[in-house]
């Protein structure tokens, strides 16, 4: 990995650490400004998109373990794709 690819790994690790505390603070705001850095190009895009799923899985499987964690988010798969086909989707949510 070269100087740059490592230094925009550790911009989109940054970013993607910020969005995901501005998101539990509720920050729409601040994760709006931090979004729009992320899509400033293709690449930032997908380091921004890897940097979120490696700090999602530290830490889901440091709360639920690494099978509660593969357990957990098939499940988010799975409900997602259902409600993604439902025809009425509002039915779900009252």
């Amino acid at each position: 990995m070269s100087t740059l690819e490592r230094r925009l790994a550790a911009k989109a690790n940054q970013r993607a650490a910020a969005f995901v505390r501005f998101q539990m603070l509720g920050d729409a705001e601040a994760m709006h400004v931090v979004l729009s850095e992320a899509v400033e190009s293709d690449h930032a895009r997908l380091a921004f998109v890897t940097a979120l799923a490696s700090i999602a899985s530290s830490v889901s499987t440091a709360a639920l373990g690494r099978e509660g964690a593969l357990a957990y988010l098939q499940n988010v798969a799975t409900s997602s794709a259902a409600l993604s086909e439902a025809d009425d989707i509002d039915d779900y949510f009252d």
